[in-house]
């Protein structure tokens, strides 16, 4: 599915209107199950980053996670990266990724892109709906550091940073600023002040920081040179099964690539072997060459469709950094 458009316009739509008592009921129901969470977190006995989002999807959590692992690795520490893998069947108990043998049905998308990212560094990814389990599972394994993917509600292990990630390309960052069904909104906008701080990608600059409500840095994702090279000159069919696809396509569009045609799938979009012929014969029909993101990557048979990686970038990398480590002693 893919997410209503009324959600996003900056003023209250009928729709939204009419959808807001749920909206209150959801919100306030996602207020109890956090507070009940917290009440007796696990306390790990390393630090803990968390990232997440208030709103539903699209935000660019992964990227930023992969971001803050790639650097601690780079100074020596051993990162575990804990997400609860949606979509995967294998999250009943605790588990490590095998970048070699796990699939995506397994263990999520965005987990296993993660640990095929990391392959030989030290870094491991672990998944499980139980998050504390995990987290104890990646202690015993010798991490140093904990980076909670997705994690601003789930808030029942307890974190030494908490980061909120906004994707600054909207104009409402928040949509509407109300609770799902309504809105956007995981929860009510209020709670952004658990925050410790937000990272705020690909806003095109204008709008004062103290705008968002609570601390916050500017950073922007940006697509590899390594990626980009074999995609010169090339008309391109892309596709993408993200939340918010467009963003994709802003990144192609602002490497100067010629986009022929450009499809969307819902987020977490399994394949099919239809849809696979699908895009194969229509690209052969029009001379494109396909390309994707590593997310859908993981989903696709080896060598299906060329590969945009992307990392972040942004003078304000030094003092996010700074700030983790001052709070957390790394």
């Amino acid at each position: 599915m893919f997410a209503p458009r009324f959600w996003w316009k900056p003023r209250l739509t009928p729709q939204a209107a009419l959808l807001w008592p749920l909206g209150v009921v959801y919100a306030s129901l996602a207020a109890l199950n956090g507070w009940l969470r917290a009440q007796h977190p696990y306390y790990a006995g390393v630090p803990v980053i968390s990232v997440g989002n208030l709103t539903v999807g699209g935000a660019g959590k992964t990227p930023v996670v992969q971001w803050l692992a790639g650097h601690y690795a780079a100074q020596g520490v051993q990162v575990a990266i804990v997400s609860r893998g949606y979509g995967g069947s294998l999250t009943g108990q605790p588990t490590q990724v095998d970048a070699n043998t796990h699939t995506a049905a397994q263990v999520g998308d965005e987990p296993l892109l993660l640990a095929r990212h990391f392959a030989n560094q030290p870094v491991t990814v672990w998944v499980g709906n139980n998050r504390p389990a995990a987290v104890r599972r990646a202690e015993q394994a010798q991490a140093g550091l904990i980076i909670l993917d997705d994690a601003f509600q789930r808030r029942d292990v307890a974190r030494d940073v908490d980061i909120l990630v906004l994707n600054g390309m909207h104009r409402a960052p928040w949509g509407n600023g109300l609770p799902m069904p309504a809105g956007p909104l995981r929860e009510f906008l209020s709670r952004r002040r658990r925050a410790t701080f937000a990272i705020v990608l690909n806003e095109p600059g204008g709008r004062p920081l103290p705008y968002y409500g609570i601390s916050a840095y500017r950073m922007a994702t940006v697509a590899t040179p390594r990626s980009l090279a074999p995609l010169k000159g090339k008309k391109l069919l892309a596709f993408a099964g993200l939340a918010q696809p467009e963003k994709f396509l802003a990144t192609l569009v602002r490497n100067n690539l010629r986009i022929g045609a450009a499809i969307a799938f819902p987020d977490h979009h399994a394949y099919t072997a239809d849809n696979l012929e699908y895009l194969q014969n229509r690209a052969k029909k029009a001379k494109l060459t396909l390309v994707t993101t590593s997310k859908d990557a993981v989903k696709l048979p080896q060598g299906f469709a060329r590969v945009v990686d992307i990392t972040l970038a942004g003078p304000a990398a030094a003092d996010i950094f700074h700030e983790i480590n001052i709070i957390t002693g790394l």
